[in-house]
This record gives structure tokens, sequence and C-alpha cells, in this order.
């Protein structure tokens, strides 16, 4: 698709801010069409933004095309897929969460683990969610644990007050 005025021809960026623009403007139906239209195959940033778009304003009814076109193309981007199976199991619909993950295990995708990474006395230090491997591990959980009683123990306190 070229422009007649100034003979140019968009490229895969153009359509993937038109479409972040669209949903950001919650005009998803719009954003799909458009979709439809181009020229290309969609990048994960323009599935991710239509996902987040659809999280977004509740619209699940452009999911099962979104998950068709992650079967047919190749993304190995994990986040796109947790936010579709997440967006699935916000609405209760497990049997699609379990189609999700399952199409994640045979392209062989995982999800990164979350990490906190905080520097003491020059020293950087990184955390893994459910990583003990870390020399000082069991001090820093039981730590945490006190922390957390805590703040609950002040949240209680400042909702009786």
């Amino acid at each position: 698709m070229s422009s007649p005025l100034y003979n140019l021809s968009p490229w895969l960026e153009h359509y993937g801010c038109m479409v972040d623009l669209l949903c950001r403007a919650g005009l998803v139906e719009e954003a799909v069409e458009l979709i439809k239209t181009m020229p290309m195959s969609p990048d994960v940033q323009i599935i991710g933004a239509l996902l987040s778009a659809c999280n977004t304003y509740g619209n699940v009814g452009f999911t099962q095309e979104i998950l068709k076109s992650l079967q047919n193309f190749e993304f190995q981007d994990s986040g796109i897929y947790v936010l579709l199976s997440n967006l699935y199991a916000s609405n209760k619909n497990w049997a699609d969460v379990r189609n999700v993950r399952r199409l994640m295990k045979q392209k062989g995708i995982s999800k990164a683990p979350g990490s906190s990474i905080i520097r003491v006395d020059g020293k950087s230090h990184e955390f893994l969610v459910g990583d003990s491997s870390h020399p000082q591990s069991e001090d820093i959980y039981v730590l945490l644990d006190i922390l957390t009683n805590q703040t609950y123990s002040e949240e209680h306190i400042n909702t009786l007050c």
C-alpha cells in the first residue's frame, strides 16, 4: 500500500504505531481490522499491544484469532503468551489457558522468572523468584518474613484508626 501523494509505503513500525494508538483509544475492533489489512505479518509488539488492549478493555472476543495467529507465527517472546494466558484466566476460561500453555511447551517457550537486583556496599545482589542459591538466602528469607509480618501488623493497626 503506497501513498499516491507522497509515493511512500508504510513500514511495519508505522502499522505498529497506528495499532498501538487505536488500542490505547479503546478502538480494539479498528485495530484488528487494520492488522488484517496489513501487507505483512504483525510482529510481537503489534500482537502485544492488541492483547494489552483486550485485557484493559475486557474485550476477549478477538483472543481466539490471536491464539490462532500465535500458532501460525514463530513468536518466541514469552510475554505475549503469558498475557494471553492471564487474559483467559481472568475470564475463567481454563481450557484456553491450557491451550496457550500447551502451545508454549510445544514451541519450547518458557516464562523467565522474576528477579530483582539490589546494590549493597558497592556489590550487586540478584534475586530470582523462588531461588535459594544465594549464600545468605536463609537469613534473607527470615528477614523478609519479619518485614512482611510487620507490614501486615502496621496495615491492620492503620485500619483500626
